[in-house]
């Protein structure tokens, strides 16, 4: 009877332990954007979750290049939204945010402006932990900088 009850236990430890995250994490990855500028400038005029934060910074640092001989861009970022809500057996993310690009010829008198909106969701049902449903955040998050990305580069 010990040794029945042993196992019996083993097995429940062992399943409560044995569950592992289905989801994996999105590693952005972007194409380089260039501007024909001497000089950028990354202005935030919302505010942001601390990865949607650093990624933007990181995809602007890196990725968004500069190979004029004069002007300058800005690009601002604003109306970061970010929307949890209830489904069917689950949770939903909903994720939007716009952006302007100013792109400014002082000596040729020239100002181009390229506008745009991108958005991006993530669902997650059944039973799931809270640590699954950030992930599902962050992944929506990077999908929405990838969006912009895109987005940006085709406007240009």
């Amino acid at each position: 009877m010990n040794k029945l009850f042993f196992i019996f236990f083993s097995f429940l430890i062992f399943g409560c332990n044995a569950k592992e995250s289905f989801i994996d994490p999105i590693r952005p990855e972007f194409e380089n954007v260039s501007f024909d500028v001497v000089q950028k400038k990354l202005v935030v005029d919302t505010e942001l979750p601390d990865y949607v934060f650093t990624t933007i910074n990181k995809w602007f640092d890196q990725k968004v290049k500069i190979d004029g001989f004069e002007g300058k861009m800005t690009f601002t970022v604003s109306d970061y939204n970010q929307e949890i809500s209830s489904i069917n057996n689950g949770k939903r993310v909903d994720l939007s945010l716009i952006f302007v690009v100013l792109l400014d010829k002082s000596s040729l008198s020239q100002i181009n402006l390229i506008e745009g909106k991108v958005s991006s969701f993530g669902t997650l049902t059944g039973d799931f932990s809270l640590n699954e449903f950030d992930l599902v955040i962050q992944n929506a998050q990077s999908d929405l900088i990838i969006r912009l990305s895109r987005d940006l580069k085709s406007k240009i």
